[in-house]
């Protein structure tokens, strides 16, 4: 599968909202069970080459974490600065919030853009 983003629609096989049940019978996931976690209860159902993993609630589709490629327009995303991202979208976005959600205390930036 090529991880091919198309914004606030899929990314590949796989869309936002969709049952899981449904993706198992095509995809070999490695699940990791979360549930249980009291900041973000998931179960994380992982496929490789590329790297992509898919945070599931309620046997839904939640988050979608692309991790080594990240097709738009022909350009990988993975590792190219907000700026050529801001210049692929032609879109200008705004810095919404910082958040450190992991102990290694490097901040996460949160960016929206103009649709």
């Amino acid at each position: 599968m090529i991880p091919y983003l198309i914004p606030f629609n899929p990314v590949g096989d796989f869309v936002l909202g969709d049952n899981i049940k449904n993706l198992s019978i095509n995809f070999s996931f490695k699940i990791a069970d979360f549930s249980h976690d009291e900041i973000a209860p998931s179960i994380n159902y992982s496929v490789n080459n590329p790297q992509i993993t898919l945070y599931v609630s309620n046997g839904k589709i939640d988050f979608i974490g692309c991790y080594e490629e990240l097709l738009f327009n022909g350009i990988n995303l993975i590792g190219i600065t907000i700026e050529e991202f801001s210049s692929i979208l032609d879109s200008t976005y705004t810095e919404v919030d910082i958040v450190d959600f992991e102990a290694d205390d490097l901040p996460q930036y949160i960016y929206e853009f103009e649709s």
